[in-house]
């Protein structure tokens, strides 16, 4: 998960680091041992033609998926190998595409926060795109359970002629189980860079019930939350795409698209039920697809 912009609460000229940072406080003594997972993934163009692992290391709870490359994408599952992310967790991901590599990253299951009585749980993950790679990033929703402390901090580097298609989402809690923003707090920042140059800080700092205002605001009960980050150098603010995801703004879907820069928008999703979040996105992907070719993959879900 990233920062979802459409409920910032805190200041957006706080840094990252210091922001997720300030956040986290350290376990309880005498609570289970915490984990210090982290992920490191770089993906490279061979020959011109096909992308491959070129460095991978991983400890729980990350674990990697075996990678697949489907004649056009190189798809990667990141598995959490433990039931979630609990108090006193430190983990990093670290995910970069090479000049010309194509990647996409899932994940299988949902992430889940789960409840913290003491201490918060910390993840910090950077992904950078080199020119003329693709990166695709579409894991499943994040969970905060009743009670939990997240801090998240994300950063997005793109280089000059970068494609990507990056996107969070954040579930209202427990819906099947009638427990709807019920965490303590969540603290999710997002940064997004294009050739060195700063084009968005964005965080979310608030906790349940405080989103859940803003749920009612929109006249949903269970709001559920989307950033999709679209860089595509071909898509000017003409394009007849953007007219297409604008109209994904209907009842029970809410949707807005902004122009970062010159090829890189934003595009926020507010949806009544995670399964109108879930359609909206499988149709936004579908209208990129002639845009951003890497988009044409279809996820394996193991």
């Amino acid at each position: 998960m990233n920062s979802l912009g459409t409920a910032t609460t805190s200041a957006a000229a706080q840094g990252l680091a210091s922001a997720a940072a300030g956040s986290v406080v350290p376990a309880a003594a005498g609570a289970p041992s915490a984990l210090r997972g982290h992920l490191h993934l770089v993906a490279a163009a061979v020959g011109g033609r096909q992308t491959r692992v070129a460095h991978q290391s991983f400890c729980a709870p990350f674990h990697l998926g075996k990678p697949y490359w489907d004649g056009h994408v190189l798809q990667v599952q990141v598995v959490n190998s433990t039931a979630g992310i609990l108090a006193g967790d430190e983990l990093e991901l670290d995910v970069a595409v090479g000049p010309g590599g194509s990647l996409s990253v899932t994940t299988p299951a949902a992430a889940r926060a789960f409840m913290m009585r003491s201490g918060a749980a910390l993840c910090r993950q950077r992904f950078a795109v080199a020119a003329g790679a693709w990166l695709e990033y579409l894991p499943e929703p994040l969970y905060p359970h009743r009670d939990t402390n997240y801090a998240q901090a994300t950063r997005l580097e793109l280089a000059a002629g970068a494609s990507a298609f990056f996107v969070d989402q954040l579930a209202p809690g427990r819906v099947g189980l009638g427990e709807c923003w019920a965490w303590h707090r969540l603290s999710l920042g997002l940064e997004v860079h294009l050739d060195s140059r700063l084009l968005l800080r964005e965080q979310l700092d608030a906790s349940g019930p405080e989103l859940g205002q803003l749920a009612g605001f929109y006249q949903m009960s269970e709001a559920w939350f989307a950033n999709a980050l679209v860089a595509a150098p071909g898509l000017a603010g003409d394009h007849p795409v953007l007219a297409s995801i604008r109209a994904l703004h209907r009842d029970g879907c809410l949707c807005g698209a902004t122009a970062l820069a010159p090829g890189v928008w934003m595009v926020r999703l507010v949806a009544a039920t995670g399964l109108v979040l879930r359609d909206a996105l499988a149709e936004l992907r579908g209208m990129l697809a002639p845009v951003l070719p890497g988009l044409q993959a279809d996820h394996r879900k193991l």
